[in-house]
């Protein structure tokens, strides 16, 4: 069985050296919103988001290269990604979609590939949301997890990550609903494709978009996360500051709010979206 056939309502989109997944939920009159994942995670990272957004917006999510059912060909194997490679990913499915004009929302290394599109794609946006996000981080840190991915696998990474995206209270509850949140997070991770994973966390390790940030002109809200270790408030807060008219809104949340509570997160949206 094929990955479409296995994941009714998905499509395909081919880009540089890769096959790109994405998905539509919402009326088609509605206006667009696309939404980029974390390294590590897939667009079903987004599944409570969306139910409580499709019915203001056509909901446009995909799975960035190698990960979830986006798949590489030989050529995009052992190669180092950049952002602006990752966030042109985003255009084509953009593109496929039909969305000439969208609002944005990434997390993570979503928002990475968010601030690039708004310096350099703006004309394709109407609002922009990056979360839980930085224009740097430190490159040392990078290249010693992309070694031990080398040397280990994901496995290596996998408990660590999970320390990171969740707040020590979600890891602690005992609620069914929570702990099948974190062990669907643990199992997607481990899954990602090796390559895919790799390439993206060198476009992080190699990224320093804190020169553009000045030169974005789409109304931007920075989301960040109160306990989150993997992009301090702090480091929100900055992006904020450097881009003219930015909002900044922090929640009692670590690493991935889309998670943990995504009818807070969803309310943020909405909330700046519609404005």
């Amino acid at each position: 069985m094929s990955v479409a056939q296995a994941l009714p309502g998905l499509n395909f989109v081919a880009h540089a050296g890769a096959l790109i997944a994405w998905q539509a939920q919402g009326p088609a009159d509605r206006p667009a919103l696309l939404l980029a994942n974390s390294l590590g995670s897939d667009m079903g990272s987004w599944d409570a988001v969306v139910g409580l957004l499709a019915d203001q917006f056509r909901v446009v999510r995909y799975d960035a290269r190698g990960h979830g059912a986006s798949t590489l060909e030989a050529s995009a194997r052992g190669a180092d990604y950049a952002i602006e490679l990752l966030a042109r990913d985003a255009l084509a499915v953009a593109d496929a979609a039909g969305a000439s004009q969208f609002h944005f929302a990434g997390v993570s290394i979503g928002g990475m590939i968010g601030m690039w599109l708004g310096r350099h794609a703006a004309h394709r946006l109407d609002r922009l949301v990056l979360s839980n996000t930085a224009a740097r981080l430190p490159a040392q840190v990078w290249a010693e997890r992309i070694a031990a991915v080398k040397a280990s696998g994901l496995a290596s990474q996998v408990e660590a990550t999970m320390q990171r995206w969740f707040t020590p209270a979600f890891q602690a509850q005992t609620e069914a609903e929570g702990q099948a949140v974190i062990a669907r997070a643990r199992a997607t991770f481990l899954k990602v494709d090796l390559d895919g994973y790799l390439g993206c966390a060198a476009a992080v390790r190699d990224m320093d978009q804190g020169g553009d940030l000045p030169g974005i002109a789409v109304p931007t809200l920075v989301v960040t996360g109160r306990y989150d270790p993997s992009t301090p408030p702090e480091l929100g807060q900055e992006i904020a500051a450097r881009i003219p008219g930015a909002a900044c809104v922090e929640l009692p949340l670590a690493h991935m709010p889309q998670l943990e509570r995504p009818s807070d997160f969803a309310g943020v949206l909405r909330e700046f979206l519609v404005s």
